[in-house]
Formats: C-alpha cells, sequence, structure tokens
C-alpha cells in the first residue's frame, strides 16, 4: 500500500506507577529523518527509538517526543549538581574579568548552562522505563503508520484519476494526428510546390525531403512513449511500497514527451491540449513530493 509521508501518531504505556507517552509526527522529505527529545536520563536509548522507527518507516521527516510522569508528578526528575554550579561560576568570573565587564551575576545567567542540572534517576530506573518507552513508542508508529496510510490511500485515487486524464487527452491527440497529418503533409506539398515554380528540380529528392519534414513532424512515437509511461505509473503505484522517487523521476520523462509533442505541433488543438497535459503533470508532481 503506497503511504503518504505526513502524519501524526500518539502511544501512551503504564507500568509500575509510570506512564510514557510518545508523539510522533511526520512532515516530507527525501530521506528518512528522525529527530528526538526525550528527558535526560533516557538519552542513551535515542539510538534505539530511532532503530525501532526505522523498521517501519522509510522516508521522511519524523519528529519523535517522549515524556515520562511518574507517581509524584510534582518532583522534577533532576537535581541541582553543585560543582558544575561551581564551575560555572569559576567560567562567568573569567568572562567578567576579561571583557571588563562589571554587571552583577544574576540566576538567569547560570539558567544558560544545562550542564547545572543532573538527573536523579537511577540506571536501573531507566531501564524499567525503557520497557514502557518501547510500548508507548510501537503504539505511536501502528498510529502514525495508519494515518500515513489512509492519507496515502487518499493521494493514490487523485494521482490515479490524473492519470486517466492525461490518457485522454493522449488519445485525442493521436485523433487529431490521424486526422490532420495527410492534410499537413498536401499543405507542405503545395507550399513547396509554390516556393519553387518555374524552377527544374529532382522530383524524386523533394519528395524524400518533404517525407523526412513530415517525419519530423510525427508525433506518433512520442504519444506511444507517453502512454508506456502512464502504464508503468500505474503499476508502480498500485504494486510498490515506496514509490515517491521513482514515480517522480517518472513525470520527469512524461513532461519531456510533453515538450518534444509541444515543439513539433503545428495544431492549434494539439498545442491546447498539451498545455492541459503540462498543468496536470504540474499537479501530479505536488502530489506526488507527498509519497513515501
Amino acid at each position: 500500500m503506497t503511504s503518504s509521508m505526513t502524519g501524526l501518531g500518539l502511544g501512551e504505556a503504564q507500568k509500575d506507577g509510570t506512564t510514557v507517552t510518545v508523539e510522533l509526527r511526520s512532515v516530507n522529505n527525501r530521506f528518512l529523518e528522525i529527530s528526538c527529545r526525550m528527558p535526560s536520563f533516557l538519552s542513551h536509548y535515542e539510538a534505539k527509538v530511532k532503530e525501532i522507527i526505522r523498521t517501519k518507516l522509510q522516508r521522511g521527516k519524523v519528529y519523535a517526543t517522549i515524556s515520562v510522569q511518574g507517581e509524584t508528578d510534582e518532583v522534577l526528575d533532576i537535581r541541582v549538581a553543585p560543582k558544575m554550579i561551581l564551575a560555572t561560576r569559576h567560567l562567568l568570573d573569567e568572562l567578567q574579568k576579561i571583557a571588563g565587564i562589571k554587571e552583577e551575576l544574576k540566576l538567569e545567567h547560570f539558567l544558560k548552562f544545562s550542564e547545572i542540572f543532573e538527573s536523579v534517576k537511577e540506571p536501573e530506573g531507566s531501564e524499567k522505563t525503557w520497557e514502557c518507552v518501547k510500548d508507548a513508542l510501537k503504539k505511536a508508529l501502528t498510529d502514525l503508520k495508519d494515518m500515513r496510510d489512509r492519507e496515502g490511500e487518499a493521494l493514490s485515487h487523485d494521482i490515479l484519476s490524473r492519470i486517466q486524464i492525461l490518457e485522454e487527452h493522449v488519445a485525442a491527440i493521436d485523433k487529431i494526428t490521424e486526422i490532420n497529418l495527410p492534410d499537413a503533409y498536401k499543405k507542405m506539398v503545395e507550399r513547396v510546390g509554390k516556393l519553387i515554380k518555374d524552377r527544374e528540380i529532382d522530383q524524386e529528392r523533394l519528395n524524400t525531403e518533404i517525407v523526412l519534414m513530415a517525419d519530423k513532424m510525427d508525433i506518433t512515437e512520442e504519444c506511444v512513449r507517453l502512454r508506456s509511461h502512464n502504464q508503468l505509473f500505474f503499476q508502480i503505484l498500485k504494486q510498490e511500497p515506496v514509490v515517491g522517487k521513482k514515480l517522480n523521476f517518472l513525470l520527469q520523462e512524461m513532461n519531456r514527451e510533453a515538450n518534444t509533442i509541444s515543439s513539433k505541433a503545428v495544431n492549434a488543438d494539439i498545442s491546447h491540449h498539451v498545455v492541459e497535459m503540462k498543468e496536470e503533470i504540474e499537479k501530479l508532481r505536488e502530489q506526488v513530493q507527498n509519497l513515501e
């Protein structure tokens, strides 16, 4: 199933009086990039958090926020680190002396340094909390994946409808070409005849050159390639789980074929269809940017 890269997932788990809440937000990104915010006593588990997320997601910028609450929420899980406060005071005193600053030191100056606080959680406590974090993280991932899948399905329906519109434009161009190409060839012969009247010419060479000119105007090959790209687009979207990069490349090829048809077209109706096709391709490009 094709998934979107945008979504929100929430998960909560409780164990031994500890409640862990995990929030996952994801937005578009070329690759999978994960950013984590969690209590300091759990920071050494950040790599494991990212590893679990990578098992479920392939692309997107993911913001993971982990919060922990104990039985006594009014007690913070950090305390003052006296040695670090003294070291910070020494550093600020030296800075004042070097810079010639006479301003009195205030509490707000010390609060700029996170090192003056330390965690009160014991290692074994963090291990128990980690088990709770894993449960909440897996629930949040399931919730996020479900939302991304739902959005991906909605995007797929819209994208498939636009591919169908492209198919209709290609069919219309084919029909116009079939009707007008013989007429265009006839007009070309008449025009060349007027330009070279009363001159001796090699009729066989003239016919050859006219055929070559008509061949350059023929857009059959471009229409065939566009149809092939449309079919491949359907196939990738329906059969592959990670499609964003492939479809984006395919859209570049489709746009190239549309530009070639536009440059060859000598019919105003064909040009109008090409304009409509390029607009649909641009809309498709915007939608594909959201797919994983």
